[in-house]
């Protein structure tokens, strides 16, 4: 891989921290937390999977072509690649239509040879997890586009068992867990074997916590691309012959609230180990921890709004939480990191309703 100078990085840096603030402002709250060598892994970490996903999620690309990039970006990240050829491999195959947008999503693919190489800048105790994730999410993707692809073609996509949701959501979320623990305890005298031995048990609840949340407070969005992730397993158990027959103009409210329920209770058992994961993280590591808690509370925050999730399929009825809220957690858990009876009764308030 060609060597950059100092001035390079610094160029190559500063377009990066543009690019997550305009691809996710939610993520840039809390990884502008962290500083150092694990700020700068997990920004690249999380621009290198936006870029992945971004290629999944793209209604306008085929199957083929979405497996046939997701294949070479994974080359990208395997192990003994050329790098610098693999990288200039993938920007020649994107499409045309991504130069002549302006969205931040398809401009960071472009620069692909901008960002990429930054990942080799830092100590490799930070690399070498930030390619295992990479590689994994991606074959995880490629799966899932070919289920959903084959699905759709019948009509909807959907899933039959939790086991089958659980899994899903291990490719685009828990797999991040396990990345947090490992970049968390790089080079953290801080982090003992015991504390790592426990955040591995909880780690891939961390990311399931928040992407089981997003599902549920989707649920409806996603219908309108004839996408459901709620396990028909559920939808039987409550009456419905398919997860589809949620959203007829017919179905019976309660009976579909129901069935959210269910998923509400998955989530918030995930919450619970998300928060347990979050404990267990060295008290004089507050930036970590502080990282953890906001996305978990905003998570828990949001179910707690849901109520009976009767209106989760109202079309003019968005769950989202208010900019006071976000604005109360942040200085909350600022205020409280330390104390681990804090976050577990504050945690245990909201899933509580109380």
């Amino acid at each position: 891989m060609s060597k950059l100078n100092a001035t390079e990085i610094k160029n190559a840096f500063q377009y990066a921290d543009k690019m997550l603030l305009l691809v996710s402002r939610t993520f840039a709250l809390n990884i502008n937390r962290l500083s150092g060598n694990l700020r700068k892994s997990v920004l690249l970490a999380y621009l290198y999977l936006r870029m992945a996903d971004t290629v999944e999620d793209d209604a306008n690309l085929p199957k083929d072509d979405k497996l046939r990039l997701l294949g070479l970006f994974s080359a990208i990240f395997a192990k003994d690649a050329d790098v610098d050829s693999a990288t200039e491999a993938f920007v020649k195959a994107l499409p045309e239509y991504f130069k002549n947008s302006d969205d931040p999503n398809y401009d960071l693919c472009l620069h692909s040879q901008t960002v990429v190489p930054l990942l080799w800048t830092l100590d490799k105790e930070y690399v070498q997890p930030v390619c295992d994730t990479v590689v994994e999410m991606c074959e995880g993707m490629a799966s899932s586009i070919q289920q959903m692809s084959a699905s759709l073609e019948k009509g909807w996509f959907t899933l039959e068992t939790m086991s089958d949701l659980s899994r899903y959501c291990y490719y685009v979320a828990g797999i991040v867990g396990k990345l947090l623990t490992k970049v968390f305890a790089a080079k953290n005298s801080a982090i003992t074997e015991e504390k790592l031995y426990k955040l591995q048990t909880y780690d891939v609840s961390f990311g399931l916590a928040l992407q089981l949340t997003n599902i549920i407070k989707d649920v409806r969005e996603d219908s309108e691309r004839k996408v459901c992730f709620v396990p028909e397993m559920i939808c039987h158990c409550h009456g419905f012959e398919s997860s589809p027959a949620m959203f007829a103009p017919n179905a019976d409210r309660k009976a579909r609230a129901s069935v959210m329920k269910e998923l509400v209770g998955e989530a918030w058992k995930h919450l619970s180990d998300a928060i347990e994961y979050t404990v267990t993280l060295p008290r004089r590591n507050p930036q970590i921890r502080l990282f953890c808690l906001w996305p978990l509370f905003m998570a828990a925050k949001n179910l707690s709004i849901m109520g009976d999730c009767s209106h989760l399929f109202d079309k003019d009825h968005k769950v989202k939480i208010t900019r006071d809220d976000v604005k109360d957690i942040i200085k909350s858990t600022t205020l409280h990191f330390y104390s681990n009876s804090w976050i577990r009764k504050s945690f245990e308030a909201l899933r509580d309703g109380v």
